[in-house]
């Protein structure tokens, strides 16, 4: 143990409760309302690490994004510039699936008015359409695998005669539950 480190005993108390001493606190600038993070390492379970969290992260990289504030600024323009509109939206779906732009999905769904705001606020609107079952599935690689398989036949109803059953006792329960609540 070096002369710089700090090490107090501390103890706990009811409803797990711990007073910080005032020589940590004063090492790691912490002040009231501030928030600690503890960690506990598996590798070592006897050994809680603390540590203080940053409020903000403002200016920890200086000159990364530019020396001065109208390069900091052209920079922030320039990516703001690259956004493309409904960016947020995902553009694939976990298995890899590529989804619908919104002219695809125009393209795609033409029965349906397919507006910019219905296509960000609907997620079936980006899903495409499976060309044997004509259902939209978000996971299109993953259906078209359980086509391929015979897990769903060309309707895409699924044949796994235990996942059958499931889905009629589900139907049962909710059916049983109706009539309960009519009574």
């Amino acid at each position: 143990m070096s002369d710089d480190d700090v090490q107090v005993q501390v103890t706990l108390r009811e409803r797990n409760q711990l007073t910080l001493p005032d020589r940590l606190v004063t090492r790691i600038a912490a002040k009231p309302g501030d928030r600690l993070l503890l960690t506990l390492d598996a590798a070592e379970p006897d050994v809680v690490r603390l540590k203080r969290l940053k409020d903000s992260y403002a200016g920890i990289a200086p000159g990364i994004y530019g020396r001065t504030a109208e390069e900091r600024a052209a920079y922030v323009s320039a990516e703001r510039e690259s956004w493309d509109r409904g960016a947020d939206l995902a553009s694939a779906a976990p298995d890899g699936t590529p989804y619908l732009t919104f002219k695809e999905s125009r393209r795609t769904y033409w029965q349906t008015d397919v507006t910019r705001d219905r296509y960000e606020r609907e997620p079936k609107l980006r899903w495409p359409k499976c060309a044997i079952c004509g259902r939209s599935i978000a996971r299109m690689r993953d259906h078209l695998a359980a086509h391929e398989s015979g897990t769903l036949d060309e309707r895409g109803v699924n044949t796994d005669a235990r996942q059958r059953a499931r889905s009629r006792q589900r139907v049962e329960k909710w059916r049983a539950s109706l009539a309960r609540k009519a009574r």
